[in-house]
């Protein structure tokens, strides 16, 4: 098949396929690094002694590092550090906020996919009651072999008797 006969069948090319994964994969890493990160920040403020966050993209990459490796202080100023509250805190307020993005990014999900179906033929398909306003119930009895010939059609009169 010719680049130009690919292009007349699929009008609307959108991609391969795998970019949208690898989309929705890198920002659910982005979001569940920085929703750690304000969990940190969080179990600081509330059992530390006050909001700590890095100061860089490189940092904020160390004090990732540092809460995978069980060092939650690690990646901070010589300031900061002293702010960070203990481990124990900083790992629940980290389960809590992660546990919280992961449900809002389920529900949002959900939302999508029930008012969104990509290709979804019903989006375009009348309802009973449109139909119904539209033809009226005489209509809709008289052309019901056409609209459905498999329950009303001559074959399905046959079997039905």
């Amino acid at each position: 098949m010719t680049a130009s006969q690919q292009r007349r069948r699929n009008p609307q090319p959108i991609g391969q396929g795998w970019e949208t994964a690898v989309a929705i994969l890198g920002s659910a890493l982005l979001v569940l690094g920085l929703t750690a990160l304000c969990g940190l920040g969080a179990a600081s403020a509330l059992f530390g002694r006050g909001w700590v966050w890095p100061s860089g993209t490189e940092a904020m990459g160390h004090v990732i590092g540092g809460l995978l490796t069980g060092r939650p202080g690690q990646g901070f100023g010589d300031h900061q550090a002293t702010l960070v509250a203990g481990p124990v805190a900083i790992y629940m307020c980290v389960a809590v906020c992660e546990v919280a993005a992961i449900a809002a990014s389920i529900t949002g999900a959900v939302l999508v996919t029930r008012y969104r179906r990509p290709g979804d033929a019903r989006g375009g398909m009348a309802t009973r009651s449109e139909a119904e306003q539209v033809l009226g119930i005489s209509r809709l009895r008289a052309a019901r072999a056409i609209i459905r010939p498999d329950l009303h059609g001559p074959k399905a009169s046959k079997g039905s008797g």
